[in-house]
């Protein structure tokens, strides 16, 4: 019995040692977790703070770079609206100087009514294409909006006097009217659509001009540079058809476009791009089509087109009424207005900025035994009507929105916003009002 006691005694004390360091291990455990756990929070602290600062930072470098580039915007405006100037101010001294029928003007010798009829015509044909962009804005988008609706036709008649054989247009006005919140399809569409009508309509009636001149005996120079000029407008007219309506050709022509762009290193990454691109394509075809299936529309923009050629070809016969006492040829208005058609034709397939010289040469071939001496004034007024008043409408809107026009809008942007905001806390504040007042009076009932 003894040594078991023995064997007892010396077992407990073991187990008691063993006992005493297991819970000792079980708080010294827990008291690493615990530290951990304090040394974690810490460090959450610590890149918590660090993460706001390198926040700031970046905040910081953020709005240095937009003040950068605010500067830098400002100053390319700046040298292109000076080159603008420029480019205005010698297309206008080159016309005048290679001009050889110059003569000094006897205002007495005119009718200045005439000239008022002139300014009103050329205040249709503005009128009359404002109306066909308003038209195509508002189908979209559901907003009346004349303002931007003439001042996108004013930069696309600017650029397309500007750009050779007028086609750089069409792709700043998209840029306009995405600027403005116009969505990117809805933007690319308008302009083309534009483009479509217009040449649309300028092929039916140019061509009825050129089978009437065929009878009165036209100069084989301005019939044969017509020809060319009607042909080439209506290859033009085909390829926007085939484009908008052909899904295996607009995708082909896609993919070869960005793949040259690829090669040229003007785009990075080609899927993106590509998917981005059809997507865009596919929603013009879709509003294309949509266009092609409203009937009232399409009659809308094609009498529209109809009359602002009316309007176009008119101002010749009326400038010939301001210098009734020429002592040439009498005119009518018939033969003035396919003289006309027949000019814009010849001059539309000149790869110079609006036509620049054969727009000169074929009116002074055509109206010289009309207007004798007067030639050089009559070109003139003619110019301005047809060229010169677009090139001073698009500076006068670049200068407008670059000073003014341009915060204008930002702010009046995001005055809508907040008026949108705050009507929509009001219809919740109202909802919420009616569900608590609801509450209120089924418990009313229930009591």
């Amino acid at each position: 019995m003894s040594e078991k006691k023995l064997e007892k005694q010396n077992i407990e004390p073991e187990t008691a040692n063993e006992k005493q360091n297991f819970f000792s291990r079980l708080i010294n455990k827990y008291k690493e977790r615990k530290t951990k756990k304090l040394q974690q929070i810490e460090n959450q602290k610590l890149s918590e703070e660090e993460n706001k600062k390198v926040e700031e930072k970046l905040e910081e470098a953020n709005q240095e770079i937009q003040r950068s580039n605010t500067k830098n915007k400002k100053v390319r405006n700046i040298i292109f609206f000076i080159f603008n100037i420029v480019l205005v101010a010698g297309i206008l001294i080159w016309n005048i100087f290679t001009t050889d029928d110059f003569s000094p003007l006897n205002l007495l010798n005119t009718k200045p009514i005439n000239f008022l009829y002139v300014l009103l015509l050329l205040a249709a044909i503005i009128l009359l294409d404002v109306l066909s962009v308003h038209r195509m804005i508002y189908r979209k988008t559901l907003r009346s909006r004349w303002n931007t609706s003439y001042k996108s036709l004013g930069i696309l008649r600017y650029y397309d006097a500007v750009t050779p054989l007028s086609t750089g247009g069409q792709a700043f006005m998209v840029t306009y009217l995405t600027a403005r919140d116009v969505p990117a399809s809805t933007a690319l569409s308008i302009p083309i659509a534009k483009l479509l009508f217009q040449n649309a309509t300028w092929i039916v009636i140019t061509f009825v001009c050129l089978i009437i001149s065929f009878t009165s005996g036209m100069s084989a120079f301005v019939s044969a540079a017509s020809i060319i000029g009607f042909i080439l407008g209506f290859l033009v007219v085909f390829f926007i058809l085939f484009i908008s309506f052909s899904k295996k050709f607009s995708k082909k022509l896609i993919t070869w476009v960005l793949k040259l762009l690829q090669k040229i290193k003007l785009i990075k990454n080609y899927e993106k791009t590509y998917e981005k691109v059809l997507h865009i394509v596919e929603d013009y075809q879709s509003i294309m089509k949509e266009f092609s299936k409203a009937k009232l529309d399409l009659l809308y923009q094609v009498i529209l087109h109809v009359l602002r050629f009316v309007c176009l070809y008119s101002i010749p016969y009326f400038i010939y009424l301001i210098f009734p006492f020429q002592g040439g040829k009498v005119g009518s208005y018939g033969e003035f207005f396919v003289f006309s058609a027949l000019i814009e034709l010849a001059a539309s397939f000149i790869p110079l900025p609006g036509g620049t010289g054969m727009n000169e040469i074929t009116f002074a071939a055509l109206f010289k035994d009309y207007l004798r001496g007067n030639t050089f004034w009559a070109l003139l007024i003619w110019r301005f009507c047809s060229y010169y008043f677009y090139l001073l409408q698009g500076l006068g809107i670049m200068a407008y929105d670059t000073l003014y026009g341009n915060r204008k809008y930002r702010w009046v942007k995001r005055k809508l916003a907040l008026q949108e905001e705050s009507q929509y806390f009001r219809r919740l504040q109202i909802e919420n009002f009616r569900h608590e007042r609801n509450k209120r009076r089924k418990n009313q009932s229930k009591q």
